[in-house]
């Protein structure tokens, strides 16, 4: 009786994980044709080359993420390992999103973007010392100088992210398989061991690529409205703030329903790090194909064409100002009505002799007032 239930037990979870796989990779099918078929109306439209490349290599973040996701599910093995490259593109796209806007500046032209920048040069703060070698010409040479020194500093601190995350990726994957696990006082543990350190990193990395970001957008956010680049930007860190946030509570969920410990006896041979890494890798392959439909309407193709302005998007509702409409039409329908019976019956005075009759006045009045013009002229 034990062994058919197992056998049962263990059908009905081979069947679970075929449902779970299926549904994943039809979401991640979706996510990527609609990509696809986004990425081929800017090649079809290639109207600024330089600047529509950095927009594809910015669609290709959904489906990276849907396929790792989907790879995580199908060889939950390979999860750390898809993990690093998920970690790279991330990145590399923020690095990327900060490039897009440069080239959008200055119209693919980096001189040209520091010449617009130069404007606002007198409300910009100095650069950092301490990318001083980085500058050239120095920033105390002149107004461009100044301008084109901070714009390297953006440039610097934005890159610096690309570097330093997949390296601190390939070490958390190594320290996680180095070090031996123990379910006993998991959280002090972590605070002592080498993965705080490099989540530590990590975060202190991440701070300083978004603010660069920041730095450069508020000094040309004025520049750059038509492109409306806060949608563009939210479209970007709305995927790499999910996915970290979403990951990290669905760990503490599983966890305290493990009873705070990775292994749970009452299950039947079920890891609950493998199971909220599922739950989140399905997730994942959802959401990105919400993120695919999110960059088609903040990449637009018709953004580049010669000549553009940005339309405002039409408000979404429930209709209900037609519904006010109609009923307001049905009213003056009903008015309408009671005036011809009025006219039919002659209580009513209609528009038409109302005109004719301030005609009147207003000729008799001129009639009486004709004389007396008259009058003092002569005199």
């Amino acid at each position: 009786q034990q062994e058919q239930m197992n056998q049962l037990n263990s059908q009905v979870e081979k069947n679970q994980s075929l449902t779970t796989i299926q549904m994943a990779g039809t979401l991640v099918l979706l996510t990527c044709l609609l990509t696809m078929f986004h990425m081929t109306s800017h090649l079809r439209n290639f109207f600024i080359p330089v600047i529509q490349r950095k927009v594809i290599a910015i669609l290709w973040m959904s489906p990276i993420y849907a396929l790792t996701a989907f790879f995580s599910i199908v060889a939950p093995v390979l999860e750390a390992y898809l993990a690093v490259i998920k970690d790279f593109y991330e990145a590399y796209v923020i690095y990327t999103f900060l490039s897009y806007l440069i080239a959008v500046l200055g119209k693919g032209d980096r001189d040209t973007a520091v010449e617009v920048l130069t404007k606002h040069s007198d409300n910009l703060k100095p650069p950092a010392r301490c990318f001083r070698r980085f500058y050239h010409p120095p920033p105390e040479e002149s107004p461009r100088a100044k301008v084109n020194a901070v714009l390297v500093e953006c440039q610097i601190l934005a890159m610096q992210f690309v570097f330093c995350r997949p390296i601190l990726s390939i070490a958390s994957l190594v320290t996680t398989s180095l070090t031996e696990e123990d379910n006993d006082d998991i959280v002090q543990r972590y605070f002592t061991s080498p993965q705080f350190c490099i989540d530590m990193i990590q975060n202190i990395s991440i701070l300083f690529a978004f603010r660069g970001l920041l730095k450069f957008y508020h000094m040309a956010s004025d520049d750059l409205q038509w492109i409306n680049p806060f949608s563009k930007f939210l479209c970007i860190k709305g995927v790499v703030f999910m996915t970290f946030w979403q990951g990290l509570l669905i760990d503490i969920v599983v966890s305290l329903k493990a009873g705070g410990k990775w292994s749970d006896e009452n299950s039947d041979n079920i890891d609950p790090r493998e199971h909220a890494m599922i739950i989140q890798n399905v997730i994942i392959c959802l959401e990105m194909l919400f993120f695919s439909i999110a960059h088609w309407c903040a990449f637009p193709v018709d953004e580049y064409e010669e000549g553009y302005r940005r339309e405002k998007m039409p408000k979404p509702g429930i209709g209900f100002s037609d519904f006010v409409s109609d009923v307001g039409g049905i009213i003056e329908s009903s008015a309408q009505h009671k005036l011809s019976k009025q006219m039919k019956n002659g209580d009513y005075v209609g528009t038409d002799d109302l005109e004719n009759i301030t005609l009147e006045m207003h000729s008799d009045i001129a009639e009486t007032t004709t004389p007396e013009i008259t009058t003092s002229a002569a005199t």
